[in-house]
């Protein structure tokens, strides 16, 4: 270790809707707080009851402002916000999240009062590193997304194709061939920029992507399970290492998703559930990942993960590999297509980045 290296964490969907947070954190603390950078992304609007309409029924996540200082305390510094949770309770609401964050001084980003905003790259400075984050989400409607002039998401449209299978005329009723298209027009170009300005201004780049399915979406009554990383996922994950981002992260699916390493650099599908207090989580047993990662002389040098299980709404309970084998064999097995390595460590699972 330098005096130089920048020691960051991440994980993935995190809403916290208990009375007492610091209580939630407590049994993972210790794995967040020393981090230099600590990611999240944020599932949740922060904004206190006043800032809702009053005839809002919407029970999906809000959680009160008070709370966002026990992820502070935790040690979360970067949030992300452009996913469709803040988007749930309005645009008032929406405004006074990103709000709240500016004055705790919070790094975040994919949220804004215009569409600058929302798409402007957040950059974290720590032990003379600056990385930056670029944030979209392709979960929402389109009516989530900001405007030159209206508040809202950074988001990345995407288009749903069906096909019918070869053999459908022989076995009437088959499932159709999804195929997802995500716009390669003037958002990929905004996004070409944004990752630009974001590579100019910062030794590290990491693009933070809300997309996916989850399998509670396709299997409304599965246990877990896993559901096939889409095309756009790949296609926009690898384009956005082409355009010079260091890292893709990607949230929402709420279990692990495939890690690949293209060109050498790591496109972590989903980071799975953290902390989720949503109702339908609760007598759920999902699978769950931290990733650690090093970035020395202005490079990711180190990438790893701590398997874990997550026993409804959370915190998950992380150890060792050897304690946790069907964790960790099952994301090597669904990594394994896409050529990734695995270096299993007494502590953590390394990813051979090269």
């Amino acid at each position: 270790m330098t005096e130089n290296d920048v020691n960051m964490v991440l994980v993935g969907d995190t809403f916290v809707g208990r009375p007492d947070p610091d209580d939630v954190f407590k049994p993972v603390k210790h794995l967040i707080q020393g981090a230099d950078i600590a990611f999240c992304n944020l599932e949740t609007v922060v904004a206190d009851s006043n800032y809702i309409d009053q005839y809002d029924r919407d029970a999906r996540p809000r959680m009160d402002e008070s709370s966002i200082a026990a992820y502070m305390r935790t040690g979360f510094n970067f949030m992300n916000q452009a996913n469709n949770p803040h988007t749930y309770h309005g645009l008032h609401a929406l405004v006074r999240s990103v709000e709240v964050l500016e004055a705790m001084n919070v790094a975040h980003g994919g949220a804004g009062r215009n569409l600058a905003e929302a798409r402007k790259p957040a950059i974290i400075e720590r032990n003379g590193t600056k990385v930056a984050f670029v944030c979209r989400t392709s979960v929402g409607t389109p009516e989530m997304a900001a405007t030159v002039d209206t508040p809202g998401v950074a988001r990345y449209p995407v288009h749903t194709l069906y096909e019918a299978p070869s053999r459908v005329h022989s076995n009437p009723g088959l499932l159709p061939i999804v195929h997802t298209v995500p716009d390669r027009g003037v958002h990929r170009e905004q996004l070409t920029e944004d990752i630009r300005k974001a590579r100019d201004a910062a030794d590290v780049v990491i693009v933070s992507w809300h997309w996916g399915l989850s399998p509670f979406q396709i299997y409304p009554d599965a246990g877990a399970g896993e559901v096939e990383v889409m095309e756009y996922q790949k296609e926009m994950g690898r384009y956005a290492i082409d355009c010079g981002a260091d890292m893709v992260v990607g949230h929402h699916p709420h279990e692990p998703q495939p890690i690949e390493i293209y060109k050498g650099k790591p496109i972590l599908y989903s980071l799975a559930n953290f902390v989720h207090d949503l109702g339908s989580f609760k007598d759920r047993k999902l699978m769950a990942l931290l990733v650690r990662c090093l970035i020395r002389s202005g490079k990711i040098q180190r990438l790893s993960f701590v398997p874990g299980v997550l026993n409804g709404n959370g915190p998950p309970v992380f150890t060792r590999p050897a304690e946790s084998p069907k964790v960790v064999e099952r994301i090597i097995q669904m990594s394994t297509p896409f050529g990734t390595r695995f270096e299993v460590g007494e502590e953590d699972v390394t990813v051979v980045l090269k």
